[in-house]
C-alpha cells in the first residue's frame, strides 16, 4: 500500500531523530541516542531512525518505549563490506544516511514532522540529509574537531602516527572546505558543540559561534563524598577505556615507572583493544608490570565496582570530544588526573581534578607522576576532591542537558500553535502525568 499524502498537522509537534547507533547499552553514541530519544519522547510524538545492530550485545533496542516510534534501516550487504574496509566507514555512512532520507520524506509526506534532530554519530563529518526536508533542523552537539598534538604523535607507533597526521590534516581541510558539512550548517536551525575546543575550530573555520553541550551525559550520581583514604593501603588508580593508540596509557605507565618503589599504589587498567600486548610488554619493560591488575572493558553499568574500588582516575586520551570515563568517575565521587586539553578541559575543575597540562610527552609525564605522589601523600586533598566530584557530576546530569535541548526545540519550532504532549495534558489535567501511547517498532 502507497503513502497517502497528508496536510493536516498534528495537533502537537512532532519530532524526527536520526541516530546510527540506538541502544542503552552497547556504546557512548549508542545510550546518547537512546536517552535523548527518550527524554524528547516524553515531550513529543518522536520517532527515531537507526540503524541495524552490528553486534548481538544489543538488547534494548526493542523495548517499547511510550511516545517513541523506532524504525531500522538496516545497512546493505555493500555498505555492510565498506564498513569493514579500511577506508570505507564513511562512503558507508553516506549511503545509509542518503537512504535514510528518502525514508524520512515518504514519513514527512504521510505525516509531517515539525523539527528534525540529527543526533549521532556526533562526528561533524556526516551530519546526514535530512536537513533537506524543508523543516527547523538541529545537529548536534558535534564533536570531531580534536587532533592528536602534534608533540605527541611520537608517542604512537609509526602506523597509528601516520593515521593520527592524516586525520590532522584532513580536520584541517574537511572543516574549513567541506561541502557536506557547509550546506548543513546553512540549512540548520541549531547546532550545538560538543566542547569549547570544537566551538573554537568551527569559529576559526567558519566564522560561526556555536553554543556548547556536553554530548553525553549522566543518570546515577551519588550523593556523598569518599572518606579519607586510609595511608595504610595502596593508592588506588584506574584507567578506563579502548587500548587503542590515541588513548595514550603509556603516559600513564611511564609516569609510574617514575614513582619511588616504596609509593603504594594499584593499577587497575580497565580496557580492551588492538594494543594489550604490546602495552602489557612495555609495562614489563618498565618494571611495573606487578603493580597492574589488567581487566577486559565490561558493558556499561557493569563498570560501578570499579569505581567504587578506585581513588582516583586517570585520564590520558590525546584526543577525544568528552571522554565518557571522566563522567563516570565525577559521578561515582572519584577525582581526576587527566590531560587538561579538548573536551576533558570542559569537564575538569580544580575542585575536581588535577589538571595536566598538554605540552611536551616528557612534561606530562612528569606532571602526572608528582599528581599521583601528592595524591597519595594528601588524603584531605583526595577527600577535597571527591566532594567536588560530585558537585561537578550534577551539572552533567541528562535531566539538565535534556530541559537545554527541550528550550531549543520549543524556541525554532514553528509558530504554528501546537503544545508539547506534556504541555497538552498539564492544561488538560495539571497534577497528572500524561498517559502516552505506546508505538510499534518499524523495520525498513
Amino acid at each position: 500500500m502507497g503513502l497517502q499524502e497528508n496536510s493536516n498537522p498534528s495537533s502537537h509537534p512532532r519530532i524526527l531523530l536520526v541516530a546510527h547507533c540506538f541502544d542503552a547499552n552497547y556504546s557512548m553514541e549508542s545510550r546518547l541516542s537512546w536517552v535523548r530519544a527518550t527524554k524528547v519522547a516524553e515531550h513529543y510524538d518522536t520517532t527515531i531512525i537507526c540503524a541495524e545492530p552490528f553486534a548481538d550485545i544489543r538488547t534494548d533496542v526493542d523495548a517499547e518505549i511510550p511516545g517513541l516510534k523506532v524504525v531500522t534501516v538496516a545497512h546493505t550487504e555493500f555498505e555492510k563490506r565498506l564498513i569493514n574496509s579500511p577506508l570505507g566507514f564513511y562512503l558507508a555512512y553516506r549511503l545509509w544516511h542518503w537512504r535514510v532520507l528518502q525514508l524520512a520524506r515518504k514519513l514527512h509526506r504521510r505525516r509531517p514532522f515539525s523539527l528534525v534532530h540529527q543526533v549521532s554519530y556526533c562526528g561533524y563529518r556526516e551530519p546526514g540529509y535530512c536537513w533537506k526536508l524543508g523543516i527547523p533542523f538541529v545537529w548536534g552537539p558535534i564533536g570531531g574537531t580534536q587532533n592528536v598534538p602534534w608533540r605527541f604523535l611520537s608517542q604512537l607507533n609509526p602506523t597509528a602516527a601516520v593515521r593520527e597526521c592524516w586525520r590532522n590534516v584532513t580536520n584541517l581541510i574537511q572543516l574549513r572546505f567541506g561541502p557536506h558539512v557547509g550546506n548543513a550548517l546553512k540549512a540548520a536551525d541549531a547546532v550545538f558543540a560538543a566542547n569549547r575546543q570544537v566551538q573554537q575550530s568551527f569559529q576559526r573555520a567558519r566564522g560561526i559561534e556555536l553554543p556548547c553541550q556536553l554530548e553525553t551525559g549522566l543518570h546515577h550520581i551519588e550523593r556523598e563524598s569518599r572518606p579519607p583514604r586510609s595511608k595504610q593501603r595502596p593508592l588506588r588508580i584506574l584507567w578506563a577505556g579502548r587500548l587503542e593508540s590515541w588513548k595514550a596509557l603509556p603516559l600513564l605507565l611511564k609516569a609510574v615507572a617514575q614513582l619511588p618503589h616504596d609509593l603504594p599504589l594499584e593499577l587497575r587498567v580497565l580496557g580492551s583493544g588492538s594494543l594489550e600486548e604490546h602495552w602489557r610488554r612495555q609495562a614489563e619493560r618498565l618494571g611495573i608490570a606487578q603493580r597492574i591488575d589488567w581487566i577486559p572493558l565490561p558493558e556499561y553499568g557493569a563498570r560501578d565496582e570499579h569505581y567504587a574500588w578506585a581513588d582516583v582516575l586517570a585520564f590520558t586520551s590525546l584526543r577525544d570530544t568528552s571522554g565518557t570515563g571522566l563522567l563516570e568517575a565525577l559521578a561515582a565521587g572519584v577525582p581526576i588526573l587527566g590531560l587538561d586539553h579538548q573536551g576533558a578541559r570542559d569537564i575538569m575543575t580544580v575542585d575536581c581534578a588535577v589538571r595536566v597540562p598538554v605540552q611536551t610527552p616528557r612534561q606530562v609525564i612528569t606532571d602526572m607522576a608528582n599528581g599521583l605522589v601528592q595524591l597519595a601523600e594528601d588524603s584531605q586533598l583526595l577527600q577535597r576532591l571527591s566532594a567536588g566530584a560530585v558537585v561537578r557530576a550534577l551539572e552533567f546530569h541528562w535531566d539538565r542537558l535534556s530541559a537545554e535541548m527541550l528550550a531549543c526545540y520549543q524556541r525554532i519550532l514553528p509558530e504554528t500553535g501546537a503544545v508539547s504532549i506534556r504541555q497538552r495534558a498539564t492544561e488538560q489535567t495539571p497534577d497528572a502525568e500524561p498517559a502516552l501511547a505506546i508505538s510499534p517498532r518499524v523495520t525498513t
